[in-house]
């Protein structure tokens, strides 16, 4: 029950604030029916990722018995060596001695030890290629390769090249997570000071550098499941606004105050045939970061007591998360913004609050996965960087990472200032290929089987790579054309209006 609350709450964030938005433009039906649909998916995609990575540490675990037993050999074999070296001290060992041509009738002295000396002994050499002997030059498994996708991956194809796309995938992820969060925050700034004081690039600015100051306190990180009860807590408060705003609203006077709602919602009037099927693949693609749960689902696995319980955590996590989802779509009301934080009216204490509340959600939010990606890319290479004599200055890195992090933050936020736009970009992007994809690409490795190939026994999971790519592609067609058409709505990047 613990691993799927972790599940859970890893996956109800930011991403439900565009969903009643993506749910009205499939159609309600059709919506929540691919909704729920998805549900089940990522349940099998999910266990076959822990079916593999199982069989990688059933794996290792032999490598590491076979390891250990050879070790064991090599040491009975040193002993039994040396002790008939030993053995020499004795009688037998003279007359051994004798033979060999290396035995002194002198009579031990006082500066005569009465012990042979066991190096005037010639044994004979080790082979180097003695293929017994080369088993115990290889390292142990240490119990990480299960961890995260990486690992797997290293473990499953021995490939710099296949690691190296994972990565690129996982960090690519959480970049473009990470300005969905300053977006976000972006909105809650405004809201707080006043929309009509301040515009959206500005209060970006304000965003970023708040969240640059917070991500200098490293041990934010340690404080784990109390942020996120904190981080859920506020986000559900926000959400109960939203919802009883937008019902005690008419149609008429939802408010309209992000840069896409108002001039979209006239070119929405007048849309073709073309691009009403873009906007419900970008709608498809927003369901896809939604409902994408495999993200952490190793790392919650690897910490179970009995991993094998990892799937049954994974589908009570589904439920929980997934009925919530269904009750806040049907509860949005016919007519739910894109940003679902503007069904509350501009101006006021209610929206004030709200603003406030999901400010501290992203801030939890942005600080755990910016110090988790910060950490990241400081061990792997950047603590080898000697210039400035970085390489001794710990803090002087963090620093500089954090930095970078919160200006390439805001970059993506006003690269992409329609939120569900964004929102579906990271979905088709990345989302679908962690959650689904790859899930179904490590089983038929395991398996040595065929990408390609459907045979009886894996119909299942070629299934699952083919309703992958089909949803990537559809949800990259949709959101990348939906970015394109709302631009031509608003006039460029950085633009207060």
């Amino acid at each position: 029950l613990q691993a799927a609350a972790l599940l859970a709450a890893d996956c109800l964030g930011t991403g439900l604030l565009a969903l009643p938005h993506a749910i009205k433009v499939l159609g309600n039906i059709a919506g929540l029916g691919f909704l729920v649909l998805n549900l089940p998916i990522n349940l099998y995609a999910g266990t076959i990722l822990s079916h593999t990575a199982g069989h990688v540490e059933e794996k290792q675990r032999l490598e590491n018995l076979s390891i250990a037993d050879d070790e064991d050999k090599e040491q009975q074999n040193s002993r039994t060596s040396n002790g008939g070296v030993e053995a020499a001290n004795g009688e037998e060992g003279l007359a051994l001695l004798k033979r060999q041509g290396n035995y002194s009738s002198v009579a031990p002295t006082e500066n005569q030890p009465s012990v042979i000396n066991v190096s005037s002994v010639e044994t004979p050499e080790k082979m180097p290629d003695d293929e017994d002997s080369t088993h115990h030059n290889h390292h142990r498994h240490h119990d990480t390769a299960t961890f995260d996708f990486i690992g797997i991956t290293q473990v499953l194809f021995h490939q710099r090249r296949a690691t190296q796309i994972v990565m690129v995938i996982y960090y690519i992820n959480i970049f473009l997570t990470l300005g969905d969060y300053i977006l976000v925050m972006s909105h809650a700034v405004t809201a707080l000071i006043g929309e009509d004081i301040i515009c959206l690039p500005e209060a970006g600015i304000i965003a970023s550098t708040l969240m640059f100051c917070v991500s200098q306190i490293r041990s934010m990180a340690r404080l784990g499941r109390a942020a996120t009860i904190v981080s859920l807590g506020a986000l559900a408060i926000v959400i109960v606004q939203c919802l009883i705003a937008g019902n005690q609203q008419s149609d008429d006077a939802v408010a309209a105050v992000t840069y896409e709602d108002s001039p979209l919602r006239r070119i929405q009037q007048t849309q073709s045939s073309p691009v009403s099927f873009m906007r419900k693949c970008s709608a498809i693609a927003s369901i896809g970061f939604a409902v994408g749960s495999q993200k952490l689902f190793l790392n919650i696995r690897h910490e179970m007591k009995n991993r094998n319980e990892g799937p049954k955590s994974l589908a009570i996590a589904l439920s929980s998360y997934g009925s919530v989802y269904v009750a806040i779509c049907v509860l949005a009301g016919p007519d739910p913004p894109s940003f679902l934080f503007d069904a509350i009216a501009p101006g006021g204490w209610n929206r004030r609050i709200a603003g406030f509340l999901l400010w501290v959600h992203v801030v939890v939010s942005y600080s755990i996965n910016s110090q988790a990606i910060c950490s990241s890319i400081d061990r792997i290479f950047f603590h080898r960087v000697k210039l400035w004599g970085l390489d001794h200055k710990d803090e002087v890195r963090w620093l500089i990472l954090t930095l970078m992090l919160a200006v390439s933050s805001y970059i993506v936020a006003n690269a992409v200032p329609f939120f569900k736009d964004l929102v579906a970009l990271i979905g088709a992007l990345t989302s679908v290929p962690l959650t689904l994809l790859i899930p179904a690409i490590y089983h038929r490795q395991r398996l040595r089987i065929p990408l390609w190939l459907p045979t009886k026994d894996s119909i299942a999971s070629y299934s699952l790579v083919i309703f992958s790519l089909a949803f990537l592609f559809a949800g990259l067609y949709g959101s990348l054309g939906s970015i394109e058409m709302d631009w031509k709505a608003h006039p460029y990047p950085f633009a207060c209006h």
